[in-house]
């Protein structure tokens, strides 16, 4: 299974995939690899291929957040490269 198999054309934008995600299910505690079901581009949404990611200062402080607004569970990491997939049949403007 390859993260975002998707081969970017419209119609296998419109279908969910199955990812592998690195999943904190409880703040402090160690990682979980998991697969994930992940719901196709809603309108003016874009699809993203995740090639390489890293958690930073602020992922670390969720992730060791024990009182509210703690959030689990979470996925981390929200700097990344990847691929973007657009759904043709929506116009994006990026600025």
């Amino acid at each position: 299974m390859e993260n975002g198999n998707s081969s970017g054309d419209d119609k296998s934008l419109r279908k969910p995939i199955r990812c592998k995600a690195a999943v904190c299910r409880k703040a402090g505690e160690p990682l979980v690899m998991e697969e994930i079901m992940v719901a196709p581009p809603q309108p003016y949404e874009v699809r993203i291929r995740i090639i390489c990611t890293a958690l930073c200062h602020s992922d670390i402080t969720f992730w060791k957040l024990q009182v509210p607004p703690a959030c689990f569970p979470r996925i981390l990491g929200h700097e990344a490269i990847g691929l973007v997939y657009v759904n043709l049949s929506q116009s994006l403007i990026f600025y």
